[in-house]
C-alpha cells in the first residue's frame, strides 16, 4: 500500500509545477490589467491615438474589471467553486475521469497509475490470503477513477459465476492494457496470482515513475509557448499604438 501511495504522490508532484505556473499567469495578468492598462489607456486617450481591435479588446476588458472588481472578484471565485461541487458530483466525476483519459499523455498515465493501483492492492490481498470476491471488492474502494472502478467491480460478479478474473480485464483493453489480462492469467493458470500481481504492479509503477519525471521536460516547452503568447499579444496590443503615434508625427 506504501507504493501505492508513493506513486499517487509522484503523479500529483509532477502536476502541480504547471498549475502553479498557470495560476501565477492568472493573478499577473488581472493585476496588470486593474493597474498597468489604466494607465496607459489614459496616455491614448489624451493623445488621441486610434486604437487596434487587439488593443480596444485589453482596454474593454480592463475597465470592466476595475469598475467591477467587486463582481469580477466574485465571480472568478465564484466560477471555481461552482467547478469544485461539479466535480464532487457523481456526474462530474464521472465526466471529469472520462477527460482525463482522453488528453494525450496525462489519458496514458492514468491508464497505467490505476494499472498499478490496481495490481499493487490485489498482490498484497491476495497473498495476504483474502478471500478472492473480498480483495476485488475492496480494491473497487481503493481505485478512484469510476470506468476502473466499474471494471473491479464487474470482475467481482464474474468471479461469483466461476468466470476467470482475466476475462474481464482482457475485456476492457482500453482501459487496462493487454499486459495486465495475460499476466493475470498466466497467474491464474500457475496458481501464482499474487507474485504476477506484484510484477504487474511493479513493472507499471517503474513506468509511471519514469513518465513523471519525463513529464515536466515535456510540459514546460508547451507552457513556454503558452506564456510567449499570451505575453505577446498584451505587449503588441499595448505597444502597437504607439508606433501609430510615432509614424503619424
Amino acid at each position: 500500500m506504501l507504493a501505492t501511495y508513493l506513486l499517487q504522490k509522484k503523479v500529483k508532484g509532477a502536476l502541480i509545477y504547471p498549475a502553479i505556473i498557470f495560476s501565477l499567469m492568472i493573478v499577473i495578468a488581472f493585476l496588470m490589467l486593474i493597474f498597468v492598462v489604466p494607465t496607459l489607456t489614459a496616455t491614448f486617450k489624451e493623445l488621441n491615438v486610434k486604437l487596434p481591435l487587439s488593443t480596444r479588446m485589453v482596454v474593454a476588458l480592463s475597465e470592466f474589471l476595475k469598475n467591477h472588481i467587486l463582481i469580477s472578484i466574485s465571480s472568478f471565485l465564484g466560477f471555481i467553486l461552482a467547478i469544485y461541487l461539479a466535480l464532487k458530483s457523481k456526474k462530474g466525476k464521472r465526466f471529469a475521469d472520462y477527460t482525463t483519459l482522453r488528453i494525450p499523455i496525462i489519458g496514458t498515465l492514468v491508464k497505467e497509475t490505476n494499472s498499478a493501483r490496481t495490481a499493487r492492492t490485489l498482490s498484497a490481498l491476495i497473498s495476504s490470503g483474502v478471500e478472492v470476491v473480498l480483495a476485488m471488492e475492496i480494491t473497487a474502494e481503493v481505485i478512484q477513477n469510476s470506468y476502473f472502478k466499474t471494471v473491479i467491480i464487474d470482475a467481482k460478479e464474474n468471479i461469483k459465476k466461476g468466470e476467470p478474473i482475466s476475462k474481464i480485464f482482457m475485456n476492457n483493453e482500453k482501459l487496462y492494457p493487454p499486459f495486465v489480462g495475460e499476466m493475470i492469467s498466466i497467474g491464474e493458470e500457475t496458481g501464482k496470482l499474487g507474485e504476477m500481481l506484484s510484477n504487474v504492479a511493479t513493472f507499471y509503477e517503474n513506468e509511471v515513475e519514469q513518465k513523471t519525471k519525463d513529464l515536466s521536460t515535456v510540459v514546460e516547452p508547451f507552457l513556454m509557448v503558452f506564456i510567449g503568447v499570451a505575453v505577446g499579444f498584451f505587449a503588441i496590443s499595448m505597444i502597437s499604438p504607439t508606433y501609430s503615434l510615432v509614424d503619424s508625427i
